[in-house]
C-alpha cells in the first residue's frame, strides 16, 4: 500500500488540529490577492482566527470602503480558498 505524500501531510494536519494556523499564516497573501495591489498597500491583516478575520486600515475613508466591500470580499476570499472558513471581516 503506497501514499501520495500530500495525503500523508493533509493527515498529519488534520491529526494535529493545524489547519487553522495554515490558514491564519497564508491569510495575508489571500487578502492582496482577493482585494488588489491598492487596497492591499493600505490594508493589513491583523489576525485570522476561528472564522474572523481581522483587517487594519489607517484612513477612515479606505476603512469605509472595505466595510461597505466586506461580504462581497468575504465571499471571493473563500470561493479563493475553496472552502466557506471566513465568516466574518473585522475593519479597524
Amino acid at each position: 500500500m503506497s501514499f501520495h505524500i500530500s495525503e500523508v501531510l493533509k493527515q498529519f494536519v488534520r491529526k494535529h488540529g493545524l489547519e487553522q494556523e495554515i490558514l491564519a499564516q497564508r491569510m495575508p497573501g489571500y487578502w492582496a490577492t482577493t482585494v488588489g495591489e491598492k487596497m492591499s498597500a493600505i490594508s493589513e491583516v491583523t489576525s485570522f482566527d476561528h472564522g474572523t478575520l481581522k483587517v487594519h486600515v489607517a484612513k477612515a475613508a479606505w476603512r469605509n470602503e472595505l466595510m461597505l466591500r466586506r461580504e462581497e470580499i468575504r465571499t471571493k476570499l473563500n470561493a479563493q480558498i475553496g472552502n466557506d472558513v471566513v465568516k466574518e471581516i473585522i475593519v479597524r
